[in-house]
């Protein structure tokens, strides 16, 4: 079984054809391996999914940032100061007389990722995840019922 890695690949199988070995492909870019949680730095330059908990009554909002996630707390936080409807978290603070923690203890980085298309499908793993555990602030008409998804999760928890 060979992983394919590029042109070398193509050659060494070519050769391999011409023998009576069966030749198979495998891959290392899964969907699980995207979408698990990886050696998380908390880079303040780096882009990816994170996470903002509620101090008082634990539910979170799940979110993405292609920018820094210290910028993308401020505006979360300045939302909540200025009684913004601009963030969904900053409005369950307001709502239910809540209070905002420091970026320590309110952010969580869940992967880090460039700024790309795959952050729309880590931020929605992670928003099925807590709507799962029915834990979420995320508007509950943008979660879609996913049997991958599901299948991951019960794959990671056991």
């Amino acid at each position: 079984m060979f992983t394919y890695t590029g042109k070398e690949t193509t050659f060494i199988t070519n050769i391999l054809r011409r023998t009576k070995l069966k030749i198979a492909f495998r891959t290392n870019n899964t969907i699980q391996k995207l979408l698990m949680h990886k050696n998380l730095k908390s880079d303040k330059y780096a882009s990816g999914v994170y996470k903002l908990t509620c101090r008082d009554c634990k539910k979170a909002y799940m979110g993405q940032t292609g920018r820094s996630f210290s910028i993308c707390y401020n505006e979360h936080r300045l939302a909540f100061r200025n009684n913004s409807h601009t963030s969904k978290f900053a409005q369950h603070l307001i709502d239910h007389v809540h209070s905002i923690g420091t970026i320590h203890d309110t952010m969580h980085v869940l992967q880090n990722h460039k700024n790309s298309a795959h952050l729309n499908t880590l931020e929605r793993y992670y928003i099925h995840a807590e709507y799962a555990a029915n834990n979420h602030l995320n508007d509950s008409h943008t979660i879609f019922p996913s049997a991958i998804y599901d299948t991951l999760l019960k794959t990671h928890c056991s």
